[in-house]
């Protein structure tokens, strides 16, 4: 039985034979369509990009916040102006806790260079004179004070227990030694 080309149908290989049609459709909807989704995907991924690049720059913002030792701050009172920055010094002398709205005034110092600090806010458990701080703030409008409203206080990582009578000061007298001769050098 001898079947000859043209009973099998159009050669798919032979395009000039009526073969397989490849030109394109007229009205194109389904590429349009799909198309159309590919731009809004894109879209859609360039805006959930934006807002975590957003999100990411606000962050970082935040962490770019920076301290001054206390003679450093009063050096550059000019330049610092009212920006927010961290100071950091010993207490000298008592604190003056504030009552009710009232805030807390202190000073700080480091190298010989003091600071009063007005501090609106909690203080932590552990703050008294001759430990080294770091308050949060700026410089008040007249440059006199610091307004500080967050403070946190610094201490060594030995953590011991209190001898009986509370007075642990007396028993480890070099605690804070170090930081009280740095405050008290003066600046060069």
């Amino acid at each position: 039985m001898d079947v000859t080309p043209s009973e099998l149908g159009p050669d798919d290989r032979d395009l000039d034979d009526g073969g397989l049609d490849l030109t394109p459709r007229a009205d194109g909807t389904a590429a349009r369509s799909r198309a159309t989704g590919r731009r809004w995907g894109a879209v859609a991924v360039l805006v959930l990009l934006g807002g975590v690049a957003v999100f990411i720059f606000v962050q970082a913002r935040g962490a770019t916040l920076y301290y001054k030792n206390a003679d450093e701050a009063v050096a550059q009172k000019a330049q610092l102006g009212s920006s927010t920055f961290r100071l950091q010094g010993v207490v000298v002398g008592d604190p003056k806790e504030g009552d009710g709205d009232q805030p807390t005034t202190f000073t700080v110092a480091y190298k010989g260079v003091a600071v009063k600090v007005v501090h609106t806010g909690t203080e932590p458990a552990l703050f008294k004179a001759g430990l080294p701080v770091v308050v949060e703030g700026h410089w008040n409008t007249a440059g006199t004070a610091f307004d500080s409203s967050r403070l946190l206080v610094k201490h060594t990582e030995d953590y011991k227990k209190a001898d009986k009578d509370g007075e642990y000061e007396k028993e480890h007298p070099d605690r804070v030694k170090q930081a009280d001769e740095t405050a008290k050098k003066p600046s060069s």
